[in-house]
């Protein structure tokens, strides 16, 4: 969920010996690792003397729970050692200390459902992990008081119900002994999906469109997003002016993600720059841009394609190279930084 959680528990005084917990909406796959090797440091623990892992199995986002799992898995099979799987509603139940009602927890799964679950005073599951429409939920709500808890708790409050004031994600310090009391598993643990992946290819309607100068704003706003050094709108404006330069735009659904500027003498032409927005990139739209622009050239009866390219661009590098190109020279210190440091330019061609 939004959060990431570690800690190290010895279960024979059933004291935790170290914990970290950070909330955060994504980046838990590169935060996860570095948080288990600073706890097991802060416990004094070496990793040999694991004897269980344990970890939540969702319900929750698809990424987050595999990041957990996988981790998990992959300390289990390198340490041999059993892991203990625990849903995350169950997981989020520990948080409530207060044991005088019974306790449900209702986390928003968004498009209107909620993953819900329930349990009685003393912890034991009176609901399974279910999912829900939040129109319907009430009928899973106990009809006497209770505590509600979870990121959409406040979505269910009623006179009859209280609102936890504990923890609403997943904290491992403190559903850590509820796992250590559960039985040791052969098996590796399964997520706990309650909704179907969303795999289905879905149809994205790409279009390209020539622009002139009055795009300039928009080509600005663009290049911005891509580069560290951000062409203003007049800059566009009067390179669109000269004549034999033009623009093309890649469209999702009439959604400009990125384009493409060149200019084109006689049967040559040239990349002055190609960038796609951050948020499309490594889907393939930066070749489809290459692709159509060639074959404009080729109708308009250009021979040779010229682009250049940082050295240290190697997210360009790789596309060029993929589509053909060849190097044809080098400019040395031909890039001037905001830092005042100089970068050399790589020539490349190609053949149309």
């Amino acid at each position: 969920m939004a959060a990431c959680s570690v800690c190290v528990y010895d279960a024979g005084p059933g004291v935790v010996l170290a914990s970290r917990h950070e909330f955060m909406d994504r980046g838990q796959a590169e935060a996860l690792a570095p948080m288990v090797q600073e706890t097991m440091a802060s416990a004094g623990v070496a990793f040999k003397d694991l004897a269980r892992i344990a970890v939540t199995t969702g319900p929750g986002t698809f990424t987050g729970v595999r990041i957990g799992l996988a981790m998990a898995r992959g300390l289990g099979i390198a340490l041999d050692i059993p892991i203990t799987g625990i849903n995350s509603l169950a997981a989020i139940a520990c948080n409530e200390t207060a044991r005088d009602l019974p306790i449900v927890v209702a986390v928003d799964a968004r498009a209107s459902e909620i993953y819900f679950a329930s349990y009685d005073s003393s912890g034991h599951e009176l609901t399974a992990p279910v999912i829900v429409a939040l129109a319907d939920a009430h009928k899973f709500i106990p009809n006497r008081p209770a505590r509600i808890m979870g990121t959409a708790a406040d979505l269910l409050l009623d006179k009859q119900h209280v609102r936890s004031e504990a923890g609403d994600l997943p904290i491992a310090a403190n559903f850590v002994k509820l796992a250590s009391s559960m039985p040791a598993s052969t098996l590796p643990p399964e997520p706990l999906y309650l909704r179907p992946p969303d795999v289905k290819p879905q149809a994205m309607k790409i279009s390209f469109n020539t622009v002139g100068p009055a795009a300039a704003k928009l080509l600005a706003e663009i290049h911005g997003e891509s580069f560290a050094t951000r062409w203003s709108e007049t800059s566009f404006s009067e390179m669109l002016a000269v004549p034999g330069t033009s623009a093309i735009l890649v469209l999702s659904q009439n959604n400009p993600m990125g384009f493409v500027l060149f200019r084109r003498a006689a049967d040559e032409a040239e990349i002055i720059t190609i960038c796609t927005r951050p948020v499309f990139r490594q889907k393939g739209h930066g070749k489809l841009l290459m692709q159509h622009l060639e074959s404009v050239l080729k109708i308009e009866g250009v021979k040779t394609l010229f682009i250049e390219v940082a050295v240290s661009n190697h997210a360009a590098l790789t596309l060029y190279v993929s589509s053909g190109f060849h190097k044809a020279g080098e400019r040395k210190n031909y890039y001037k930084r905001g830092d005042g440091s100089q970068e050399d330019a790589l020539i490349m061609r190609k053949g149309l």
